[in-house]
């Protein structure tokens, strides 16, 4: 007879992926894990796999839950953008634990990670770069940006800064440096 769990996935796993957030992959062991949720090291192993599977699933959830869910999609384009900039600017400093970004976070420790999940991130870093150059090209055909905007340069540039903005938002709680740099990124889109 099999037996049932008796713990909810979706609690064990949102635990797990603060844990990861908060320390990184490199610095919570599955031990912490146990630890923080109470479960078995066997029922965790069962549940979700080794720490890289259990990794990879928590920052799926973090993808969904806050990444896309962060993303704004029902204003102007270039508002989308600014609005952006703006929500993280804000979000990284109201964090007291100085989180950062998952993703981000995840993207500097990457000689620790699978080559399954460096994927998982690059796939993040195009959707970063593809919320950009949509809003873009949506501004231009709406003769919101000249028609001699580089679209592929900016995103580029704005991927650039979000990822500056959220290592430097790890490091330093600093709202004046976070708004300086949605300051200069915003100037990208004024800049031709």
């Amino acid at each position: 007879m099999v037996r049932q769990r008796e713990f909810d996935i979706d609690e064990v796993l949102a635990i797990a992926m603060n844990l990861f957030w908060q320390r990184g992959y490199g610095n919570t062991s599955m031990k912490d894990v146990v630890q923080a949720t109470g479960v078995q090291p066997g029922s965790l192993y069962g549940a979700f796999g080794d720490k890289e599977k259990l990794f990879q699933l928590a920052l799926r959830k973090y993808t969904q839950d806050f990444f896309r869910a962060s993303m704004p999609r029902h204003s102007p384009p270039l508002e989308c953008i600014k609005q952006w900039f703006e929500h993280l600017a804000e979000a990284m400093t109201n964090d007291p634990k100085q989180k950062g970004c998952l993703i981000i976070n995840t993207a500097m420790e990457r000689e620790v990670h699978s080559p399954g999940t460096i994927a998982i991130i690059e796939d993040r870093l195009d959707e970063i770069e593809s919320f950009f150059r949509q809003n873009l090209n949506q501004a231009k055909l709406d003769g919101n940006l000249p028609k001699s905007f580089d679209v592929d340069v900016t995103a580029k540039a704005l991927l650039g800064s979000v990822v500056g903005m959220l290592a430097v938002a790890r490091m330093r709680r600093d709202t004046q440096t976070l708004n300086s740099i949605v300051t200069g990124a915003i100037a990208l889109l004024r800049s031709c």
